[in-house]
């Protein structure tokens, strides 16, 4: 029998991933989302998509953890502002005195909160400045949204991270977003993004990810995604892009000695722009 699962439980798997390779993903506190039903949907999912998605993930976790801490000790950023933050650690791997605010659909920021108050209260998490707020993206969100953002903000000087989110939206959605994300930051704020190009489609793991999700699915429904372009980045009116990294990019600086079959590899690419 095939288990179902729904996009806030793929944000358990996301985490089990990061959990697989620690020295890697530099995720010390992944562990503690996965269920043993969690471990068992990862290993199907890397058994029917990709051998090198664990991996990936690692990757990917790695980069943005380093390039966010970067910019904080140079003191360029002060806040992290965590758009569809999912089960992320990332206020937990970072420097305790980075403020944060985490954003996500209500049943996932809630359950979240709830945890996370729960371990700190444990000890099995640090203690840490963060604000949780509730949003639904396709919904008329951003007028509360921005007066709370706002309000924790201040003048803080801040990185947006939006991770695993463009995939599951349409391009309006997008739009709506980088319109926001321009709004709440000032000059010299940045913005992390993380999105599949389109060349991604003619991959086996690709067909295999489609395939796997579909059958996943209600019966007859069908899964509809977002790629999203360079040029999308580079025609943005209000950001420039200083960074650009993929995978393959990232592999070759965090682990060099890693074998990677390109047909079966899901190439994410990963983007750090800056407000003008």
């Amino acid at each position: 029998m095939k288990q179902n699962i729904e996009i806030f439980e793929t944000a358990f798997v996301t985490a089990d991933f990061r959990a697989t390779d620690v020295a890697l993903s530099k995720d010390r506190y992944a562990h503690l989302w996965p269920s043993e039903g969690t471990k068992i949907y990862r290993k199907a999912y890397v058994d029917s998509v990709s051998r090198h998605e664990q991996f990936a993930h690692c990757l990917r976790n790695r980069y943005f953890l380093e390039a966010i801490e970067n910019l904080f000790n140079e003191q360029k950023i002060e806040l992290l502002i965590n758009f569809g933050c999912g089960f992320s650690m990332y206020p937990f791997l970072l420097p305790k005195t980075m403020a944060h605010i985490e954003i996500d659909m209500p049943h996932s920021i809630n359950y979240k909160k709830e945890k996370i108050a729960d371990w700190c209260a444990s000890k099995k998490l640090p203690d840490r400045n963060i604000s949780f707020l509730e949003a639904d993206f396709t919904s008329n969100y951003e007028p509360q949204l921005l007066e709370k953002i706002a309000s924790i903000k201040e003048n803080k000087r801040s990185f947006i991270f939006l991770e695993g989110v463009l995939f599951f939206i349409g391009r309006p959605e997008t739009e709506r977003l980088f319109k926001l994300f321009s709004t709440i930051q000032g000059t010299d704020e940045y913005v992390g993004s993380v999105s599949f190009q389109k060349e991604i489609e003619s991959r086996t793991a690709f067909k295999k990810l489609i395939q796997f999700t579909e059958e996943r699915l209600v019966a007859n429904e069908k899964f509809c995604y977002q790629t999203v372009e360079d040029r999308y980045y580079l025609n943005l009116d209000d950001y420039a892009m200083v960074d650009h990294q993929n995978t393959f990019t990232v592999a070759n600086k965090y682990a060099p000695a890693t074998i990677l079959d390109p047909d079966e590899v899901l190439d994410e690419h990963f983007y750090v722009l800056k407000k003008k």
